[in-house]
């Protein structure tokens, strides 16, 4: 075509300076097993995760869920009555390098 400016090629991309991050995972849980099973997942991954508790789910936990990764845990509730029970025990989530955030 007359006129038209002529095509050019696109500059060349640059590789980025460091790796980018993995992709947050996510997942709904109505059993401990479930919240165990997302939280090492997102640890073997190198990855945040946030896991959302079904409402009225009731999550009993008997023994200590460990995060020693340096990834963000988010632990949701809508409000619907779902509950993270520890049955009188402390120290449930043991924290290493790891950050918990508990919504409700």
């Amino acid at each position: 075509l007359q006129g038209a400016p002529s095509p050019r090629s696109p500059p060349p991309s640059t590789p980025p300076s460091t790796p980018p991050s993995p992709s947050p995972l996510s997942g709904l849980v109505s059993a401990s097993s479930d919240l165990r099973f997302l939280i090492d997942e997102a640890q073997n991954h190198g990855s945040d995760v946030t896991v959302f508790l079904a409402p009225g789910a009731h999550l009993k936990l008997s023994s200590q869920i460990k995060c020693t990764s340096n990834i963000k845990v988010t632990v949701a509730s809508s409000g619907e009555r779902a509950t993270l029970d520890g049955q009188g025990q402390t120290g449930l989530f043991r924290l290493e390098g790891c950050s918990l955030t508990l919504r409700g």
